[in-house]
């Protein structure tokens, strides 16, 4: 879903450098539950993603991840 925003947008794992992995992987699984809650307009949620490791450490973990999402008013466009 596009309309939902994320808060806070960045997701980190606090041992590596793999926000954007693990930011996208957040927003998957929060648009799912958003469609869950498809009647409500804001939902705390709590998720798991997992983390790849690093260069160094390649060791895959779990991360869990608490926030609100909240949907975004769409502005429609007249031509």
């Amino acid at each position: 879903m596009s309309d939902v925003i994320l808060v806070p947008a960045v997701f980190r794992c606090p041992d590596h450098d793999n926000h954007e992995l693990l930011t996208a992987r957040v927003r998957e699984q929060v648009d799912r539950e958003a469609e869950w809650f498809s009647e409500r307009s804001s939902e705390v949620f709590r998720v798991s993603v997992v983390c790849p490791g690093g260069a160094s450490d390649a060791m895959p973990h779990r991360r869990i991840y608490d926030g609100t999402w909240s949907r975004a008013v769409a502005a429609s466009r007249v031509a």
